[in-house]
């Protein structure tokens, strides 16, 4: 009976030590799998940047060439630009007009009624 401790206490101690080897080879799984992670994070990182930097190149092409464009046809036709400005500052002046009109109103809380 005396034997029985023993060998319930090397088994206990065996089972421990397998644990923590098993515990230190997990840990050193999940270390190589953060690893793994960071650089697939990196990567897709790096191709998101690079793709939302060519997008923003060709973005900045097209706008120079619309700017162009645009600037091109008010050199060509100045009245033609002089009537969509001066057209615009009418509109503009006429809403605001109306909203002051409603707005200082006395009676009626809107302009139609």
């Amino acid at each position: 009976m005396a034997n029985a401790p023993k060998s319930v206490g090397l088994n206990i101690d065996s089972v421990q030590k397998a644990f923590e080897k098993q515990i230190a080879e997990l840990r050193g799984e999940i270390g190589k799998i953060n690893n793994s992670i960071e650089e697939r994070g990196a990567r897709l990182a790096r191709e998101a940047i690079e793709t939302a930097s060519a997008r923003a190149s060709r973005a900045a092409k097209r706008l120079g060439t619309q700017t162009q464009s645009v600037s091109e046809i008010a050199r060509e036709s100045p009245g033609a630009v002089t009537l969509v400005f001066g057209t615009a500052a009418l509109l503009g002046f006429a809403i605001g007009v109306a909203i002051g009109m409603t707005a200082n109103s006395p009676g009626r809380g809107t302009y139609w009624g």
